[in-house]
């Protein structure tokens, strides 16, 4: 063989990609959008914490479950309006 000439080369085919049964397939529901109720939800949640909290220092840890109701609470007062708030901002990472 002179050098001007080459040898022709063969290609594979890449082989058919095999199809996914149904089973496997994920279906997506409206492009993924969130329900209508989310963020209602997700913005009531912060809210209530943030008034909670609010309403706990403003009265001088009398209410809402403090000093001046049968159930004192004190300090968890904090610790649920954070928690309140922390569902809510944990709602967001779900957001689409």
């Amino acid at each position: 063989m002179s050098e001007n000439e080459q040898k022709p080369t063969n290609l594979r085919k890449r082989p058919a990609k095999p199809e996914v049964p149904d089973s496997v397939k994920v279906s997506k529901k409206s492009d993924g959008a969130n329900p209508a109720w989310f963020l209602p939800v997700t913005l009531s949640l912060m809210i209530l914490g943030l008034i909670w909290i609010m309403v706990y220092y403003i009265s001088q840890t009398l209410y809402p479950l403090g000093g001046g109701t049968p159930i004192n609470l004190g300090a968890g007062n904090i610790i649920i309006g954070f928690g309140l708030m922390m569902v809510g901002f944990g709602f967001l990472t779900r957001w689409k």
